[in-house]
This record gives C-alpha cells, structure tokens and sequence, in this order.
C-alpha cells in the first residue's frame, strides 16, 4: 500500500510575554519519546463521528412535528435536550431539522428563532455540536417562492451566527422533500432558467453565515453547478469567492442504497452530460483550493444494495470520499448490516466489527509516533519540538483549531502558540510537525508536564477539556485539562553544558533499492562539539542509529512505498532537526498478485432493449469479489455473481460483450470469450402523446430522457442498479418501500384530457404502494378519481389507467415532473408499459 507523501510543517512561535524577548539558545538536554498507540478504541473526538437526530425546536406551537409520532424515525428522546442517547453513544454531534412547513409564505415567528437559540444553548452545555437543514416539507412535493427562502434564510441565519460557536456545518437544505433538493420548485438540475435562483439561495447562505461555519449540498451536479459551472447564468453574476467556495462541501443522504447512491450521482443538468464515474470523482477529489478536506457527511437510506455484508464498500468509500459524519439513527437496514460485520485485522485496524472501525475512523484520528523536545528549557530561550504523528482516520480536520505546547506545574501553566501550524493540513496519513517556541523570560523554575493542546478556537469553548482533540495514544490524555502529556519532567531552569544542537542533516538520497531493501545516503552534520550519530526514521518511526553518512533499511516488503528522513545527534543527547523527506518503492510486487482464470460467457435472453448474461465462476488464489461486463470496449456492470441483464438497448441491433474477473487486490483476468447478440425488434408505440414507452429509443437509463426529449431517472428499486430494469419494452420497478421514478414533461397539455399509464402489477393491489405527482398535484395512486367516480386498481393483467387530469387537479398548463415514490411500505413490482397522455 503505498503511504500519501509526508507533509513537514515548520513554524517559530515568538511569544513576548512578560516583555521578554526570546534567543536562539539551545537545550541542554534533548530527548526523543515513543509514544504507544491506540489503535482500538473508538473514543469520542469533537466535530467527527456518528451524529444523533434530535428535534432542537421542541415548542409544538411553533414546529408541527414535535408531537407527528408517524415521522418514520421519530421517537420521543428526539426532544431531550440534554442528548443522553448521543451521550450513550459517545457521539459529539447531533442533527436537527428544521421544520418550516406552517411558514411557506410568511416570516418565520420570533417565537421559533427564539426557541432556535434555546436549542443551540442546549446543545453548547453538553458539549455537542450540530447540524442543521431548514426544510419545507418531510415527504411530498415542496412549493416556495425564492423571494420568501430568501428572507427565511436571513432570520434563521442570524440565530447561527449568533451561536456558530457550536453550528458544525449546515446542510443548504429548504428545496424539495426533507430539504434535500428533489420534488420541489427550483430542483429541476437539467433547467438553466431555474439554476440562478439555486445560486442565489447559496449565496445568500453563505452571505449571512461566519466563514467558519461549512455549508453541504446534497447533489455532487448542484456542487459543479455552484462551484464550477461551464458558464455563469446568474443576471447579476456569480460571485462566490474563492474562500466561499471552499466552504461547500458534499452530503450524502442515500449512501450505499445502489451503485448510484440512489440517484446521488446520476442527475442530468443543463451544463451537459456528465457518467455517473465523473460524479464520484468530483466527490473523491473535493478539497478546498489549500488542499484541505472538505466536508463529507450524510446519512444511509432505507436500502442496502451497495452495503456488502463484508464492509468492503463502506470502508473503501468513506475513505474515498473522506467521510467525517454519519447518521447512527438512519437506516438501521445499514447500521444493523455494519454492526453483524466482523472484520478481520488489516494494517493498523484491529480485529473489529464494521460499525466500530467506521466510529474509530470517521473523520481525524490523530496518532502521535514520537516527540523530540529538550529535558530542560532556560526561560526566555526558544524550545525546539519536532513531532511525528498519522492520521489514522478517513479525512483531515475540517475546521482550523489552534496548536498549542502547554508548561504546566501545580502553580503555574505557559500555553505556548504554534501559531502558524494548521492541522487542518494533517490529512490522512503521516505528518512531521516542527516548532520553535519562545518560553517566558520570567517564567517560573521547577518540573513541568510537557502537552499538546489542541482547544476549539472560540474563546467562549476554550476552556472546556470536550471541545479538545485527543490523540490516539495509550496514556497521554489529561482528561481533565484537555490535552496530551507528552512529558511530566521537563525542567525550566539554566541551561549547563553542551547545550547546542547538530546542524540539520542534509541532501539524503536514496542510493538503491531491491525487492527488500532502501538503501540511504546524506550530507554530514556539524557540531559545536561532534557528531555521534544519525537517527533514521522510516514512516516518521525511528528504525536505527547510524555512525556513519549512510545505511541500508532491510527485511522491507517488495512493491511496497517507504518515507524516510534522518536526525544527527551529539554526545550530550541533542538531536537536530529532521532533515527533508525521501521516498522510495521497493521492486517486486506486493501482496496478491495472482489474477482469476477468465470466466466463459453465454447468453440466456434477450428483448428489443435487453439482453440477459451468464457466465461460468471464475476462480482465485485468494478470493474472486466481482466481474466486469464491457458492451464493446466500455464498461455497463460490475456484478459480484454471475449473471447480468443488459438494459435500455436498441432494437435491432447487434452489440458484443465480453466480461472479466476481479479480486480483491484489483487484479483483473483476461477477458472471456466475446459473443454477439442482435436485440430484438420494436413492438408498436402507442397512441397520443407518448411521455416513454420505453422501447430503447432514447435508451432506458442510460440516455436519463423520455420520448419528449425531457430528462427521466429513478433510483432505490431492487434491480438496475436502482433505476429499475427496462424488460420487454415495458419498465419493471422492483421495490421494498423505497423507491422514485421521474421523468420531465415540460411541455403543455392543455389539449389533452386523460393521463394514461398502462400498468401491471406482480400480485394485484400495488396502487396502494406509491403516490404519483404531476402539475402540482400528489396522491397515492389507489386515491386519483376516475371517469364515473371509480379509482385506480392495478391488477396482474396490463389495463390502461386513464385518470382525469382536471378533475384531479392536476395543472396543464405547468405540469412540470411526473414523479412516483414508493414509501408506503410495500414491496412488489409493478411494470408500465407506456405513459401517455391523450
């Protein structure tokens, strides 16, 4: 595995207490401490973790859903304001809607900003953090002008700034069902007329908010579409700034449902077309234009179809993506599959289930190697401190905190600044830290413990030992005080004897290397008295003690990237500073390097826009995870068993596929035997104006239009990847009480009477399944009223459901989406034909 390059940060910290006026004189004694890690414990951190849903405003009279027990979720200790159940769970963070249903068109009451502050109070005195979403609606479609967001956003942004202290980021929220920017005015991502009111809400978030405080968005097209459109839109301009843009960061509210996250990634736009893999990637690479992580939370949602019981998926996309906060409350079809997944030991993770690596690794989990800093310090002189840590966990600290070396004895305690040291730049992996700080030229002579601290940076929470990071280290951490012991006899007094340090080693190079050995040379140092030796370390941990200006690191693994730096040292136990770091790679290869026998592939059907795979198992030295399927040369599946259906192809037409093995290493086998298959022709469209008959043309995911030219998509169904399969010219949508399916009109029906969906269902009875929106109006289909009074009931023969669009409310002029979302718990499939009006 190779390690992230080495980040060496320096700084000279001159703290003029007193008045007194640091020099550069040097200890006179030096000491280099290992520090034993903790790599099991899964102790709480501030602003990472798992978070807790809670409802921070508990007044009924101003928030309807404080007494709404039928809100999937809810349960009463949602109102506690003391978050023992977080507390329990030894999370920090917690999450609260906030509910502005009542509100869609009038100023919010003082009565809920001040129940808002109360809340936040209540979240500052135990300890926690929060995140919050303004919403306009829990499920359904939501309808609000922007001029009134707009105005919603400045009263409700004025109640965070007053207590960002404890706000760890707000999720943009307000458009759409749950706030989460679909089903709702202004989430149509393909409208470029709509696209400068989306702009505008964000603007106007981060406007009214500190720069301190993160903003997330639910949709990596939104993020591209506010962050770095292909063409400003916006009358007015587009002017986020730079350090604006770095504040947006990415939720995910459906992580691991499918392959597509439930429609995370697979949203059309008005600024092109972009493959599901560009989406990820623009996730994978977000960072501020420092380098820094940005915010990645979320939450799971009601199913599971990319949740491998073996917790590959979880692990290797949290740490792609860089998660720092998660929901533990939702989904428990998730969190229940994480907590039955027992994982073995791997690298520096112990033998643990999913559920706790995921709490040990979300977000920072700073782990201190060794510290070099002196015995004895005279008062006034600087204190040289060089430190080497990694970061375990998934992402770098999101939010800048103050780095502090605190002296402190019964009677007295020095905080000494790191002033120019930023961990947010201790991203995953390793880091070298090195300081020289000024000790107080009055400051008191006895024995002092030695501490890193690490406090919030607001003064008000300073103070308080919760708000500050522990590092992952056995015996270091001062409950107490908040911070790290790194020594408790380091003495402040006058310095005798040789009391200066090696100059610093330079030029080290590597001079070789094999499939088991790095071997080192470097630049001598120099010293007032003589050098005795160098310190090698290898990763930021030192591996020996050379006499000499060279060495060879041995009994190393082939294929394998090493980082190596060097310290000299004198007789009197000074040590210098680190020199620059060095990589190098072993030859060879490392770990698993045996690909699966290629599989042999056959056909077992086919329609006019569909063609069904099978293949023999491949087999592997370790273990075969996966196989991929390329129609041609590109890639269209990537199933774990043997079997796959080929969907939204062309009628008539030949296609040839292929697919190959993978393991777990990534190792991929040769490919299988091509064949050929012709689809089948196109059955006869239907009548009137046809929304999609789904006959391949455009095809069914893939090209996300109908047959008006309009976008069309779904996510959360059990096949397809979670858009549903397309089998037969007719869409068949596999559920378990989750699911939605879209597909954009856009055009006005006033000349047509009927909308007309010609359905089947697998058992009879699925109209009470799913509700269907169109031109304003909602219900579940099994309410829509028919000719003569009569509603829909979908049996397991094909009829054609012809719901009146008036006399339904539905509006002709403006009907906007056809949408269908199936969260009334059932589970079955239903199949559409076509969709029509006439």
């Amino acid at each position: 595995m190779k390690l992230r390059s080495l980040r060496v940060f320096t700084v000279t910290a001159l703290l003029a207490a007193l008045g007194t006026a640091a020099v550069d004189a040097a200890p006179a004694q030096a000491a280099t401490v290992t520090y034993a890690a903790d790599l099991a414990t899964a102790f709480a951190n501030p602003e990472r973790g798992f978070h807790n849903r809670y409802e921070i405003v508990n007044d009924p009279a101003v928030n309807d859903y404080v007494n709404a027990a039928t809100i999937p979720g809810f349960n009463p200790d949602l109102l506690d304001r003391t978050f023992a159940r977080a507390k329990a769970d030894g999370d920090t963070i917690v999450h609260s809607y906030l509910h502005l249903d009542k509100y869609k068109t009038e100023a919010l009451p003082q009565a809920l900003l001040n129940n808002l502050a109360s809340g936040l109070a209540a979240v500052r005195a135990a300890g926690m953090k929060i995140v919050l979403r303004p919403a306009y609606t829990w499920d359904g479609y939501a309808s609000v002008a922007e001029s009134q967001i707009l105005a919603h956003i400045a009263q409700i942004d004025a109640v965070v700034t007053a207590n960002a202290d404890v706000v760890l980021h707000l999720e943009t929220g307000y458009l759409g069902a749950w706030g989460e920017w679909h089903t709702g005015t202004l989430t149509n991502s393909s409208s470029v007329e709509e696209a400068p009111a989306r702009y505008r809400i964000v603007k106007k978030i981060v406007d009214t908010t500190p720069a301190t405080i993160p903003l997330v968005m639910r949709y990596p097209i939104y993020i591209k579409e506010v962050v770095d459109p292909t063409s400003c839109v916006v009358p007015e301009g587009c002017a986020l700034t730079q350090a604006q843009k770095d504040r947006i960061g990415f939720h995910n509210d459906c992580f691991l449902a499918d392959a597509n996250d439930m429609g995370t990634y697979d949203n059309p736009s008005w600024m092109g077309w972009y493959y599901i893999e560009q989406k990820k990637q623009w996730m994978y690479d977000l960072a501020t234009s420092t380098g820094f992580n940005k915010m990645v939370g979320g939450e799971t949602c009601g199913a599971d179809g990319y949740n491998d019981a073996a917790c590959v998926n979880a692990q290797t996309e949290m740490n792609r993506l860089n998660f720092t906060e998660i929901n533990e409350d939702y989904a428990a079809v998730n969190t229940d599959k994480w907590k039955a997944s027992n994982l073995a030991a791997a690298g520096n993770d112990p033998a643990e289930t999913c559920f706790v690596r995921i709490k040990r690794k979300l977000g920072y989990r700073l782990r201190l190697l060794d510290a070099t800093f002196p015995t004895s310090v005279t008062p006034g002189t600087n204190l040289s401190f060089t430190a080497h840590l990694n970061n375990d966990g998934w992402s770098g600290l999101i939010k800048n905190r103050p780095v502090y070396l605190v002296l402190q004895n019964g009677t007295n305690r020095y905080n000494l600044p790191l002033a120019s040291v930023d961990p947010r730049s201790w991203l995953a992996g390793a880091s070298t830290v090195t300081a020289n700080v000024a000790v107080p030229g009055n400051a008191a002579s006895g024995t002092y413990k030695l501490a890193l601290w690490l406090p919030d940076p607001t003064a008000a929470l300073q103070a308080r030992p919760e708000y500050s990071i522990r590092l992952a280290n056995t015996g270091t951490w001062d409950a107490a005080s908040g911070y790290n012991v790194l020594s408790t006899a380091v003495t402040v007094g006058t310095c005798t004897g040789d009391c200066t340090a090696p100059s610093v080693p330079s030029n080290l190079a590597v001079t070789g290397v094999t499939s088991s050995s790095v071997s080192l040379s470097w630049s001598a140092s120099t010293d007032n008295v003589g050098v005795t030796g160098y310190q090698v370390l290898r990763n930021g941990v030192q591996i020996a003690v050379a006499t000499g200006t060279s060495y060879t690191d041995t009994g190393r693994s082939a294929g394998t990237t090493y980082q190596y730096t060097v310290r000299a040292v004198d007789a009197a136990g000074n040590v210098s500073g680190t020199s620059a770091a060095v990589s190098a790679t072993t030859t060879g290869c490392s770990g698993d390097c045996t690909a699966p026998s290629a599989p042999t592939l056959s056909t077992t059907g086919k329609s006019d826009t569909t063609v069904s795979l099978s293949w023999t198992a491949s087999t592997d030295n370790v273990g075969v995870t996966g196989y991929e399927v390329f129609r041609g040369s590109a890639l269209v599946g990537s199933p774990t068993g043997t079997s796959f259906t080929d969907t939204g192809l062309t009628a008539s037409t030949a296609y040839s596929y292929t697919v190959k093995a993978r393991d777990a290493a990534g190792n991929r086998s040769a490919a299988s035997n091509a064949i050929a298959v012709t689809t089948d022709a196109a059955p006869q469209p239907p009548t009137g104006l046809v929304l999609d008959n789904f006959d391949g043309t455009p095809a069914y995911p893939s090209s996300t239009q109908n047959d008006l030219g309009k976008w069309t998509g779904a996510n959360c169904f059990l096949d397809g990847g979670g858009s549903g399969v397309v089998v037969g010219g007719a869409l068949s949508l596999r559920y378990n009480n989750c699911g939605w399916f879209g597909s954009d009109v856009g055009v006005d029906l006033s000349s047509y009477t009927y909308l007309v969906v010609r359905v089947k269902g697998a058992a009879g009875g699925e109209q009470a399944h799913f509700n269907l929106g169109l031109g304003g109006a909602t219900k579940v289909f099994g309410d829509f009223t028919l000719d003569g009074g009569a509603h829909p009931v979908i049996t397991t023969s094909y009829q054609d459901v012809k719901i009146p669009m008036v006399a339904n409310g539905i509006n002709r002029n403006s009907p906007s989406q056809l949408a269908m979302g199936f969260w009334y718990g059932g589970n079955s499939t239903i199949t559409i034909d076509h969709i029509t009006f006439q």
